[in-house]
């Protein structure tokens, strides 16, 4: 079957026209594009479909993973990009394109379905663990935001169940987490795991620290949070310039994000495995590969015999949810 998927993002889009079959996945061409940069998501359709004309007949269903809310009503879907002011509706897209069937799904859905296509070469295994076949999985990632997602087995393939998960409270592990949650919550009415595990995230936990005086600014520092990305800047100090306010503020995140790892895997009995997906985990990767998320993880008191033998994966496969918008694409088409 002939699909077209797109991984709709606020900073970037990406577009694939694939071939899939139950066991196979072909690429057939694929292009990203600079969300900022068109007006609409019908923009960046008509202009993919054009510069790839030649590839465009026969696709038989269209499928894009959507970072923001999918309502679905009787006859169609539609979905506000969040961080971005275009509206999808799959009635317009379905004209638009001549495609007859077309879907939305939330964007960590397609994360969840994406796990499936991927290889063992596009994964990071913190722990092999005893996985059982056919058991739930779960899928979580900080990025932008908090994705979440729970997978299913169901017939002969894994279902993926969409989640707010990342809008969960905050639940702080030790006295300085306590000081932490004090410190956001002067800022914010509500304080989810988002709040902490997300680029912005990121930088909370690296002005508490500053605040709070566990060790001084950097002049360097700060002025690099000026000039790039401050998420970003922090982690690079953190990992190459061994800068002890960020290389804690790092460590703290990367506790926090286990803590929650675990507590889903509790929740779902995630012996299928526990996949860490986004864009910071692969960025961070000798940082994830201590202890110390394993250690978070697993500190659930009685339950932590159970959690020391569940498999846990970071996700480095970057066009994962661009995967799991086609391979969820030819599911729906199938069962329709």
């Amino acid at each position: 079957m002939k699909i077209l998927a797109g991984d709709i993002g606020g900073t970037k889009t990406l577009m694939q026209i694939a071939s899939l079959t139950d066991e196979d996945y072909e690429v057939i061409c694929e292009k990203s594009y600079a969300s900022a940069d068109h007006e609409t998501f019908s923009d960046v359709v008509t202009l993919f479909l054009e510069e790839h004309s030649t590839n465009v007949n026969k696709i038989g269903v269209a499928c894009f993973g959507v970072a923001g809310p999918v309502s679905d009503s009787a006859n169609r879907q539609t979905a506000k990009v969040t961080n971005l002011p275009w509206q999808l509706d799959t009635q317009q897209l379905g004209t638009l394109t001549q495609i007859p069937r077309v879907y939305l799904i939330n964007d960590f859905e397609a994360v969840g379905y994406g796990i499936e296509t991927l290889g063992v070469n596009d994964f990071f295994s913190l722990r092999t663990g005893a996985g059982r076949l056919h058991a739930p999985r779960v899928v979580l990632g900080a990025g932008t935001g908090l994705g979440v997602a729970q997978l299913i087995w169901q017939h002969d393939h894994y279902t993926v169940v969409a989640a707010e998960g990342g809008h969960i409270d905050f639940a702080p592990t030790t006295p300085q987490q306590i000081a932490l949650l004090q410190f956001l919550l002067q800022r914010f009415d509500h304080v989810s795991y988002e709040r902490l595990l997300s680029g912005p995230g990121l930088v909370n936990i690296y002005e508490y620290l500053r605040d709070s005086g566990f060790a001084a600014e950097t002049e360097a520092l700060q002025q690099a949070t000026k000039r790039t990305d401050p998420a970003a800047a922090i982690a690079d100090y953190a990992i190459n310039n061994h800068d002890a306010l960020a290389s804690e503020a790092l460590d703290l995140f990367i506790a926090i994000y286990g803590a929650l790892a675990g507590n889903l895997a509790l929740i779902n009995l995630a012996f299928g495995g526990v996949y860490i997906a986004g864009g910071i985990a692969p960025k961070i990767i000798d940082r994830f590969h201590s202890d110390r998320f394993l250690r978070a993880f697993a500190n659930k008191g009685r339950m932590t015999p159970l959690l020391e033998v569940m498999p846990v994966h970071v996700v480095m496969n970057p066009r994962v949810g661009l995967r799991g918008a086609a391979r969820a694409g030819y599911y729906f088409a199938a069962e329709a």
